[in-house]
């Protein structure tokens, strides 16, 4: 969405493809009080159509974009995630199935506590459920259960795994029981993982990330994950830092950023269409670059420590509900 540098016209980018209305305001002179006599019940009159107390038109530079709410799930009105704070897990319970499909691992190599003649072989896994309008879930690893009623935006503890052989991860329906998501993944031992149950046409699928260590002892490292069904490109700012990273595209994963110690202010925009050398403005409500001014769509305040790796996680829906936000998980809490 971009708002021009006056913030008085609206206007869409090249990439949305919108139809225009025009909207008349009431209240043209010549309007008379109704008679004592007359009732006044009933809608109010003027333009038709949904005119009842308290309606507004949607905006036509409001993308309408997204995946069928139709199937089921929290999706409803009025539904709010329950906070990444808030620990869902309970205990286990149903049994898993068996299937012999692989889902192949994207991420960043990097191995925890890596050192010769080491015999740990267990590998570190946690989950986070990213798929917007989809149930809450259950998922099991291996043959036990590690989370119960996980609701969108939760997100698990580690979990140590036996990496000896692939691991079964079965994702159910917490409230029918049916399964979502069933496949192998081998687990390298003595490296840790994030995965994220992400949205896939009408269903889920799993991303997994490998979660590297800082290196750094002076600073902490970042990187961003754009997990968002919906947002296209999008650009993240840092304040002090400016336009941290760019054109973080769905499911791109960036390289690791060194960023000093302290507390930030992070915020996720669309892409802005500008090179690194153009000048930027960041507002408390947009950012601007080439006299374009582009609608912040999430910001979060982060207290950010040296030698701690983090994750920027994108997700949600842009202009949409759930709405598009950022989700920094930290990756050093099992060293």
């Amino acid at each position: 969405m971009y708002i021009d540098k006056n913030g008085l016209n609206v206007s869409s980018s090249v990439s949305e493809n919108t139809d225009i209305a025009h909207i008349t305001e009431a209240g043209s002179p010549g309007f008379a009080p109704i008679s004592p006599d007359t009732p006044s019940w009933g809608p109010p009159s003027g333009s038709g159509g949904n005119d009842s107390p308290g309606y507004f038109p949607i905006s036509p530079d409001t993308p309408s974009w997204g995946p069928p709410s139709g199937s089921g799930g929290n999706n409803s009105p009025g539904y709010f995630p329950i906070s990444p704070d808030t620990p869902s897990w309970g205990p286990p319970s149903g049994s898993g199935g068996n299937n012999n499909s692989v889902i192949i691992i994207p991420g960043q190599g990097g191995c925890i506590n890596c050192g010769s003649g080491s015999s740990n072989q267990n590998a570190s896994v946690r989950f986070l459920h990213a798929a917007v309008n989809q149930p809450a879930l259950t998922v099991r690893l291996g043959n036990r259960t590690v989370i119960n009623n996980m609701q969108f935006g939760n997100y698990t503890p580690y979990y140590l795994e036996n990496s000896s052989q692939s691991t079964l991860v079965t994702v159910t329906n917490s409230q029918t029981g049916r399964t979502l998501f069933q496949r192998y993944i081998n687990f390298s031992g003595q490296n840790t993982y994030t995965v994220s149950i992400i949205n896939d046409g009408s269903g889920i699928t799993l991303f997994t990330l490998t979660d590297s260590p800082c290196n750094y002892r002076n600073s902490a490292c970042l990187r961003a994950v754009n997990l968002s069904p919906n947002s296209g490109a999008v650009d993240i700012f840092l304040s002090g830092y400016g336009r941290l990273f760019q054109n973080v595209g769905r499911l791109d994963v960036t390289g690791y950023s060194s960023v000093r110690q302290g507390t930030y202010q992070f915020s996720v925009s669309e892409a802005l269409p500008c090179s690194n050398g153009s000048s930027i403005i960041i507002g408390s409500s947009y950012v601007e670059c080439n006299n374009t001014r582009i609608v912040i769509m999430d910001s979060k305040t982060l207290n950010v420590m040296n030698g701690v790796t983090y994750t920027l996680y994108v997700i949600g829906l842009a202009y949409q509900f759930p709405s598009l936000q950022l989700l920094p998980l930290e990756s050093d809490l099992i060293y």
